[in-house]
């Protein structure tokens, strides 16, 4: 990212209305990534954020991809055009993914976007255009503005104040910010009739069936907030069917389900090698026995713990005794010894691995770990016994509850 070398204004500079909503952006537990490019308006908009009392509590990062390079690498790919509704959106969007990364479970994030082409030193050709986008926010979906300004209207300076003011703006109404339907606040943001803006806005769907479609690759709930597409890397998972949610999964939700200073959810997948997807109306189901108990669950379309690695790398997954046990059979890849090392070598190389929780073994009746598993000398570095048998034990699964309802 380049870096801006400008001072931050006080807050006395500020104008009183600019800063009343600012205020009341702070005030909110929205938690904001801010990307933006292109004008004097990434020295405004980020100082004006940061220079209110409050900043940490909303804005997670705030950076420049300033040159060519660095855009590319915030977006993931070279756009299109470097000044579009289009670039604006992707970096609202890699915002909103930054903040994911960046925040807890729970948390509401938003991600916001600017690219800008102004006025310049001697006479412009081309039109004197802004687009602002958010991601994410109380009215989920995202948003877009198009801003084209009426040449000559304004200077540099004030061009660059208007665009960031509607910034500012767009970050309130995402945060849902009371202090941004005020009228004191509402006057800090005129768009005079030689302007022309157009507002782009795209409903959210239902993320579980964008889901279901391929559309996205994972969709987070966690009491009322729910987080589309931006996976949160570097967490403890506890992968399950939960059909239904068993008591050793409320245990180890009772201990955070995190390990050490890792953040710990729930991982259910829509997709099953042997029988395919679940339906709309049986993850919502199931998720809803989460959601009712506050708890994080991520759901995902990664069947395979190689496809949860490449999902959510630098992760740590929580798997049961008798898991761990088949995860180290060479059957279970085709019968071949070096297959299974190349698939281990995958999740080693995204920084994952597992925690195995013990459980009592069926016919013998005896409390199985991670003691009694096979593990070859190769692998050994990606399986680890933190869970405690005290702590933690996986001695029944959702298909035995199933059963056990079935004949009462």
């Amino acid at each position: 990212m380049a870096s801006v070398s400008a001072s931050c204004p006080q807050v006395h500079e500020l104008a009183p209305d600019v800063e009343a909503v600012i205020r009341s952006i702070h005030s909110n537990k929205t938690k904001a990534v801010v990307y933006v490019t292109g004008g004097a308006v990434q020295a405004s908009c980020i100082s004006w954020l940061l220079a209110v009392p409050g900043a940490s509590a909303t804005v997670l990062e705030a950076a420049v991809p300033y040159a060519r390079s660095s855009l590319i690498s915030t977006l993931g790919k070279e756009p299109e055009q470097y000044c579009s509704s289009a670039t604006a959106a992707a970096m609202a969007e890699a915002a909103y993914r930054r903040a994911a990364d960046l925040s807890s479970f729970g948390d509401s994030i938003v991600g916001l976007g600017a690219t800008c082409s102004l006025s310049t030193v001697g006479a412009k050709r081309g039109d004197h255009r802004a687009f602002l986008a958010v991601h994410g926010g109380s009215a989920a979906g995202s948003r877009c503005l198009a801003m084209t300004l009426a040449k000559g209207a304004r200077t540099r300076v004030g061009e660059d104040d208007l665009v960031s003011r509607m910034l500012i703006k767009e970050a309130a109404a995402a945060a849902a910010s009371a202090g941004c339907s005020t009228a004191a606040a509402q006057s800090a943001f005129v768009v005079h009739s030689y302007d022309v803006v157009n507002d782009i806005r795209q409903a959210a769907n239902d993320p579980v069936q964008q889901l279901l479609r391929g559309e996205i690759r994972c969709v987070e709930f966690c009491g009322s907030e729910v987080v589309v597409d931006a996976p949160r890397h570097g967490r403890v998972y506890l992968p399950g069917s939960f059909n239904p949610l068993h008591q050793a999964a409320l245990r180890a939700a009772n201990g955070d389900v995190g390990v050490g200073s890792l953040e710990g959810a729930f991982e259910l997948t829509v997709q099953n090698a042997d029988k395919g997807l679940l339906s709309a109306e049986d993850i919502h189901k199931r998720v809803a026995q989460f959601v009712a108990l506050g708890l994080p669950v991520v759901v995902t379309r990664a069947p395979l713990f190689t496809n949860k690695a490449d999902l959510l790398p630098g992760s740590r997954f929580v798997v049961g005794y008798d898991t761990a046990a088949r995860l180290v059979l060479p059957k279970y890849y085709g019968n071949s010894y070096t297959q299974m090392l190349l698939d281990f070598a995958r999740l080693r190389q995204n920084g994952c691995s597992f925690i195995v929780a013990g459980r009592k073994d069926a016919a013998s009746g005896r409390f199985m770990s991670l003691a009694n598993v096979e593990v070859p000398p190769e692998l050994a570095d990606l399986f680890t016994n933190s869970l405690p048998e005290e702590a933690f034990r996986l001695d029944i699964s959702s298909t035995e509850l199933r059963l056990k309802a079935q004949l009462k």
